[in-house]
């Protein structure tokens, strides 16, 4: 593909995703809000015990599949049904074994609430497993106005049958009936805007070799699933599910960044590397640029949510969430440095070294065990303290994959510069506001001012020492 075409269906993929992304997001998260106040600290810790054993399972759901989908340069039809037919034999197996197993994790926790939740999830297996194909197919083929159309769709379902099943008193139930309902019109939306029907046929030896591939991705997923979740299953088993209540809800919006910003990043990312994977050059510059538009929009958006945070959780979410206020900024300020280092895993993967990525996660989830093991003794704000030991195991890795594509440390340092400086600027600006002028006002003006003045003099940074930057900005928001 030439590389203005690339280029091109680049910018529109980080269009269409962010647009969707800030849309979709915008509505659940007004949802999400109301939803929190009525459901209690027990309701998320229940969800929260079941996700955590339900995500790791789910990393075998397509032993890497998709990647393969997306990486492989040669694919044709009859391998797309091969591929789609071993998913659904798999997720088929793994339906059976998370309802199997539910009561074991429950024993785990000593929860005996857990079991009925993780069975009714199980059927997401299932569903996933169908919608698996179409859905890496729109991947592999850029098509991310569609795409980001069924997540829309599926996002806004999902969240408004949440509300409406936890008004009716649901509980804990109108999160899982939720996310069911969501997964279900995700898969069906996939269909119709990539209508692929899979062969009645199924050839294991013509699979074989991408399976080879998609196990090192499948243990990559794995390695990267204890890093992003040892936290909760510590917390789950040592601080009890009220505790974890706390935790979870900070996780959830310390990571709101993260989760949106980054998968936005690294859903056009991964695609992108595997079309240029064979020009090094071109490949450290798209490297680059990412980790640039990664920077300037995640360390205003994480150190601002730390410094709304005492205004917003009470105005917000009501009073009874205010233990979660201190792990929550805590989280949010490691986040920045987790979402510029989410971009590694793509570039390794394009490049078909997955192993790297799996080196790479197993020297991280060594740090954070040991601190997670420590301050988990501390209660959940001991637990948050322990993701402050990423920063600097992410600095090692981040130096290791630099090496793949020739560039050094120093250059991946010089292009965070004016995020650094512009978002300190920030935070000094807001602190000053809040200490001098907002302290004196409500909780809604403290919210609004702080989140105005964070705005104004973030932009006004770039306008004056980065005005390339501001203009490409601006040109982004307009298109």
């Amino acid at each position: 593909m030439p590389e203005r075409s690339l280029r091109q269906r680049v910018l529109d993929g980080l269009y269409w995703l962010t647009a969707v992304k800030v849309l979709s997001q915008g509505i659940s998260w007004a949802v999400t809000v109301y939803v929190i106040r009525i459901l209690s600290p027990n309701d998320y810790g229940l969800m929260a015990m079941a996700g955590v054993y339900l995500s790791f399972i789910f990393l075998f759901n397509e032993v890497g599949l998709s990647a393969a989908i997306v990486q492989k340069k040669d694919l044709n039809h009859e391998d797309h049904s091969n591929i789609g037919w071993a998913v659904l034999f798999l997720n088929l197996a793994l339906c059976a074994l998370a309802f199997l197993s539910a009561p074991l994790v429950a024993s785990f926790y000593n929860e005996a609430g857990v079991t009925d939740v993780i069975r009714a999830l199980s059927i997401i297996f299932v569903i996933r497993g169908l919608g698996m194909v179409p859905g890496s197919l729109l991947v592999r083929e850029m098509l991310f106005g569609r795409q980001s159309q069924a997540e829309l769709i599926a996002n806004i379902s999902g969240a408004l049958a949440t509300l409406w099943l936890a008004m009716e008193g649901f509980g804990v139930w109108s999160l899982v009936y939720g996310m069911i309902a969501g997964e279900i019109i995700r898969s069906l939306l996939y269909f119709h805007f990539y209508p692929w029907k899979p062969k009645f046929s199924f050839s294991y030896s013509k699979v074989k070799g991408l399976i080879h591939f998609g196990s090192k991705v499948a243990v990559a997923r794995v390695a990267w699933f204890l890093y992003a979740s040892m936290d909760l299953l510590i917390a789950g088993k040592i601080l009890g599910k009220t505790q974890l209540g706390y935790y979870s809800v900070a996780v959830q919006f310390a990571f709101i960044p993260l989760d949106k910003v980054g998968s936005t990043i690294n859903q056009v990312a991964f695609p992108a590397f595997s079309k240029v994977q064979d020009d090094p050059a071109l490949l450290s510059r798209y490297y680059l640029k990412m980790v640039n538009l990664l920077a300037f929009v995640s360390f205003p958006s994480c150190l601002g949510l730390y410094l709304v945070a005492e205004s917003a959780v009470p105005l917000f979410l009501s009073e009874k969430w205010l233990p979660a206020i201190l792990p929550m900024q805590i989280l949010s300020v490691v986040t920045a440095f987790r979402i510029i280092h989410l971009v590694n895993s793509p570039l390794e993967m394009a490049l078909g070294r997955p192993e790297m990525t799996i080196r790479n996660f197993s020297i991280i989830i060594s740090t954070l065990a040991l601190s997670f093991l420590i301050g988990a003794s501390y209660g959940v704000v001991g637990l948050a303290c322990s993701w402050l030991a990423f920063p600097i195991a992410s600095l090692i890795t981040t130096s290791i994959t630099l090496k793949l594509i020739g560039l050094s440390l120093v250059a991946y340092i010089k292009v965070l510069r004016h995020p650094i400086f512009g978002t300190g600027l920030m935070v000094l600006a807001v602190l000053l506001g809040q200490k001098l002028i907002l302290i004196e006002h409500g909780l809604v003006m403290q919210a609004a001012g702080s989140v105005a003045l964070g705005i104004a003099s973030y932009l006004l940074y770039y306008f004056v020492f980065n005005k390339d930057m501001f203009a490409e900005a601006r040109r982004m928001l307009k298109r």
